[in-house]
């Protein structure tokens, strides 16, 4: 038996929520993991410098990156912003000797430059314009050094207690943000306030609730923002 097949193998047995790594794969070992995986999403791969991080999601986990791609979602049709969602599509560049699936991600500003394509191809395609990571039981370490070679513009980190926004400056490391690249309106806290916001009605009304919030308050700053200095 192989060494991707034996990593494949235990990864079977990952609990929910559980993280684990296996060193010494290569490039080649990763590119065999993925085919032999295919197209389910377990396990979830991070590739970094030779070494292969697997990751079984958790019911917090899936709560917190279905809600964060939400508000990423929802703001995006109300302030009618064209995107394209790519969900934990495998990103990787072997020069860059890194590979990362996202819990969720977007293109924004470059939604046109990937619009009907089937395949995403890094050599010629920009990455994508906002990755999300939901942090449960795992670091997200290793995925940001991914992001970070992979140049992609922002990321929207965080657990059940804070939410960070990270922004790629013009020296290709990351910096704290408090508001949102591809949303500029759109605050750090008003995202951590709203993921977190605890669960008393189902998902329907959560979102009834945040597409009210946006017409109302975002839609408002933007005619703020663009209206003329008052006579």
């Amino acid at each position: 038996m192989s060494t991707a097949t034996t990593i494949i193998e235990k990864a079977k047995n990952i609990g929910d929520g559980r993280w684990v790594e296996f060193a010494d794969v290569g490039w080649k070992g990763y590119s065999l993991l993925l085919r032999l995986r295919g197209p389910r999403s377990f396990p979830k791969m991070v590739y970094l410098d030779g070494t292969v991080s697997l990751m079984s999601p958790g019911y917090p986990h899936e709560r917190l990156k279905k809600r964060l791609g939400w508000i990423v979602e929802e703001t995006a049709v109300v302030l009618r912003r064209p995107f394209i969602a790519t969900g934990s599509t495998t990103f990787r560049r072997s020069s860059r000797k890194g590979g990362v699936e996202g819990d969720q991600s977007y293109y924004l500003a470059n939604a046109a430059r990937v619009l009907g394509k089937d395949r995403i191809d890094l050599k010629v395609d920009p990455p994508p314009d906002l990755a999300i990571e939901a942090v449960d039981t795992h670091t997200s370490d290793r995925s940001i050094k991914v992001y970070r070679r992979l140049r992609v513009p922002e990321l929207w980190i965080g657990d059940e207690t804070e939410r960070v926004i990270l922004v790629l400056q013009i020296d290709g490391e990351y910096a704290r943000s408090e508001t949102s690249l591809a949303f500029p309106l759109l605050r750090a806290a008003e995202i951590q306030a709203w993921a977190t916001r605890p669960q008393t009605n189902s998902d329907a009304d959560w979102l009834h609730d945040w597409r009210r919030w946006v017409r109302r308050t975002l839609r408002r700053r933007a005619r703020d923002s663009t209206a003329g200095p008052s006579e």
